[in-house]
């Protein structure tokens, strides 16, 4: 059985991040899903042998009330998810001490059960932010290079899902995931491929001295990815998609990719975008400061998936 580890806390993100998982995922497939709370602790100091001793009380009510608000939102989110049709005995329910932090707990937990995936609220707390915010989910993604990442923002209510298709094997593990976890939804693929402007590379003043150039840059462009949309195309259809669930476009694309995918989402009511952390032309460019740093960063009301 394939395992996806949702990272659940008492935040309303959280609460979102789990209803998206029950929108998305369906109820038939072959899927547990693993619901980790990170429990808090106390700051170092509390560990001194002496400040225990004179602070016992204060301590244990502390550490049951913890232990108690951990149960309590596992056992809520839980029923959250049977309400919506998931099966009981394909939810398991984890409260782990904080150890290394956050995100790294998070990500050793993942990759010790051997998750297809994780699933995070793009905020946590709202009193802790530095313990499940932009900070924790951001490192997360950075750091868990071996698990795919799908972070939540906000309340998504279109299943329509938006795959950034380029010729990098991120795109594809990111297409490989998705396939894999949507297999039996009624979700609406779109393959999409935006073909850069030949300025992103050149000076207009240069591009200028010879414009047919532009259309050959163009015609080449789609040449080269058509072959990966068509393998894209395959895999969703393999892992169980119809072929009507899927449409293509390749587009002409402007100076910034991010800022293409993201209008195309907009403008068509995507809920959804998958693509690779790193494209095929320079991994710099497509890191998480580049493309999907920046899609990341500006998709209210998306969940996006990283391979």
């Amino acid at each position: 059985m394939a395992k996806l580890v949702v990272a659940v806390d008492n935040s309303q993100n959280s609460m979102q991040a789990l209803d998206y998982v029950a929108m998305m995922l369906s109820s038939k497939i072959d899927l547990v899903l693993e619901l980790l709370y990170v429990v808090p602790g106390l700051p170092p100091l509390f560990d001194d042998p002496q400040v225990r001793r004179e602070s016992k009380k204060q301590i244990e009510a502390i550490e049951k009330r913890n232990r108690e608000l951990a149960d309590t939102v596992l056992s809520e989110a839980k029923d959250r998810l049977i309400s919506r049709g998931f099966p009981k005995n394909n939810i398991h329910t984890k409260a782990e001490p904080k150890k290394q932090g956050p995100a790294r707990d998070i990500c050793q937990y993942a990759g010790m059960h051997n998750a297809r995936a994780i699933v995070i609220g793009a905020r946590g707390r709202s009193r802790l932010e530095k313990f499940f915010t932009g900070s924790v989910s951001s490192h997360i993604i950075e750091n868990c290079r071996g698990v795919p990442i799908v972070q939540v923002n906000s309340q998504v209510d279109s299943k329509k899902v938006l795959m950034a298709i380029d010729a990098s094997d991120n795109a594809m593990c990111a297409v490989d995931t998705a396939a894999e976890m949507m297999a039996g939804s009624d979700a609406e693929i779109t393959l999409i491929h935006t073909k850069q402007d030949l300025g992103s590379y050149l000076p207009d003043e240069v591009v200028s001295a010879a414009p047919e150039m532009q259309e050959v840059w163009q015609t080449k462009l789609e040449e080269q990815i058509a072959p990966f949309m068509t393998r894209a195309r395959d895999k969703l259809i393999k892992a169980g998609m119809s072929e009507k669930q899927i449409t293509s476009k390749i587009i002409s694309g402007t100076r910034n990719p991010a800022e293409d995918i993201l209008n195309y989402a907009r403008k068509n009511g995507f809920g959804s975008i998958v693509m690779g952390r790193h494209g095929s032309s320079n991994k710099q460019e497509y890191a998480l400061g580049g493309v999907s740093g920046k899609v990341l960063q500006a998709s209210a009301n998306m969940a996006i998936w990283f391979c």
